[in-house]
């Protein structure tokens, strides 16, 4: 079913009888007051990114008509999605008044919580979309969903230096060489900076990037720490910190851009076990 463009994907097979509904959610993009405006006292209040991830969300899933679910069985291929013109999105709403006035009809639900829901995002590259088709809806992008499940603010200003969306930069691509002394103190910076787990050193147009993965736990200020490094490497080595972009890699798109073109530079170990001993691993 489309309204305007906009489609509810993964149909139940045996839905349930729709429920009366003139229009089906809108995306972002989307949003045009045709719609009947709310009453002040049925206004609903957009939560503020740092707030979902504290929330529990109601998330249509694909099977319909089999009454209360166990959510850690359904499986993030059992979520429904909504598509609009920017893409497929996966949908969840605050409460179950929303989820029955803007949710895709005759569609079952699970509750998860903002965090687990924004974990299996994350893991498949995908946008979400909370109250699709409310005036309170908020669109939440791939790149800051990691942020998001570290509990991090992507507003505040250091989220905002460490996120670089992947449009945003230059031309990637392998180096054929990396110029010394500037490769062998990138190393030994790296090996210093005891939050960085891997980096890859690529080039950036006519100048270098350097992507780097922290710890789970390392605050984004660590981030600042890293790039703040590096940049002097650049300055004294490279000619200018201008040369080298340094991009925090929590999230999994931009991740993958980076690995996509070679391996990390620099990756740390872990001390092996007994067992790692003994097994040869």
């Amino acid at each position: 079913m489309t309204d305007e463009g906009r489609t509810w994907l993964d149909v139940p097979e045996e839905p349930e009888a729709p429920r009366q509904q003139e229009a089906l959610p809108a995306s972002d993009d989307a949003v045009t007051g045709e719609a009947e405006a709310p009453s002040e006292s049925e206004e609903a209040t957009e939560p503020g990114l740092a707030e979902l991830i504290a929330m529990d969300l109601v998330v249509p899933i694909r099977a319909s008509g089999s009454g209360v679910r166990d959510a850690s069985r359904v499986p993030s291929e059992g979520l429904r999605h909504g598509q609009d013109s920017r893409g497929s999105f996966l949908a969840a709403f605050t409460s179950h008044d929303s989820f029955a006035m803007y949710g895709p009809p005759g569609s079952d639900s699970i509750t998860l919580s903002a965090r687990a829901l924004f974990e299996r995002a994350d893991q498949a590259g995908e946008r979400v979309i909370i109250d699709p088709g409310s005036t309170a809806q908020v669109d939440v992008a791939a790149g800051v969903l990691p942020f998001l499940i570290a509990g991090i603010d992507p507003a505040t200003p250091d989220a905002l230096r460490a996120r670089r969306p992947l449009g945003a930069l230059p031309q990637l691509e392998a180096p054929a060489s990396i110029p010394e002394p500037f490769g062998t103190e990138l190393q030994t910076a790296l090996t210093e900076l005891t939050e960085v787990q891997r980096a890859w050193l690529l080039r950036a147009g006519s100048g270098w990037t350097v992507g780097v993965l922290l710890a789970d736990e390392a605050p984004l200020s660590e981030f600042d720490a890293v790039r703040n490094r590096l940049h002097a490497l650049a300055a004294e080595h490279l000619g200018s910190r201008r040369e080298l972009i340094v991009t925090d890699l929590r999230g999994r798109a931009l991740r993958e851009r980076y690995a996509a073109l070679g391996k990390p530079i620099y990756e740390l170990k872990r001390e092996q076990g007994f067992l790692d001993r003994i097994f040869g691993r």
